[in-house]
């Protein structure tokens, strides 16, 4: 008798007839990709970004030949075109360096380590007493470097040597 009962149960579900189409079913095709209009623009105008970015770095580093004595070699160039941030901050040390050391030479150096870390030494030729040097970067970095240097993300140092 259980096993009566228990044939003759049914879910309910008549599945001889297909499912009645969902409203989601008109939808379900590929969706059509469009990249958004912002993106197409820069990105078609890539080309003619970098190359107006390129033209402002050179003209920053034709700037900063005016400030500071560059070596012969390309060094100095080479580690400009390394690290963007840095040519811009040399020109805003400027006025800051000609105020604590007058009319002194500035002099750029690039060196490397053993590990490859490269750094930038702007020197200020100083032709006096040591003393005085101290006195002129100790003032120069709490004027101005000390809330600076993060742009240049250890890769700068000013620094003096003595004439």
């Amino acid at each position: 008798m259980l096993s009566e009962f228990l044939d003759n149960q049914v879910s309910g579900n008549n599945w001889n007839q297909p499912p009645i189409p969902m409203a989601y079913y008109e939808f379900q095709q590929a969706a059509i990709r469009t990249e958004p209009p912002l993106q197409r623009d820069v990105l078609r105008d890539l080309e003619r970004q970098m190359a107006a970015f390129d033209a402002d770095h050179r003209a920053l580093v034709n700037e900063i030949r005016k400030g500071y004595v560059l070596p012969k070699d390309s060094s100095v160039a080479d580690f400009l075109d390394a690290h963007r941030t840095i040519p811009a901050l040399l020109m805003q040390a400027v006025p800051h360096l000609r105020e604590c050391f007058g009319n002194t030479v500035f002099a750029l150096r690039a060196t490397s380590d053993e590990y490859g870390w490269q750094t930038l030494y702007a020197d200020a030729m100083w032709p006096g007493d040591s003393h005085d040097a101290v006195v002129a970067i100790d003032r120069f970095e709490d004027e101005w470097w000390i809330a600076n240097s993060h742009a240049a993300s250890g890769g700068l140092t000013f620094t003096y040597r003595l004439v």
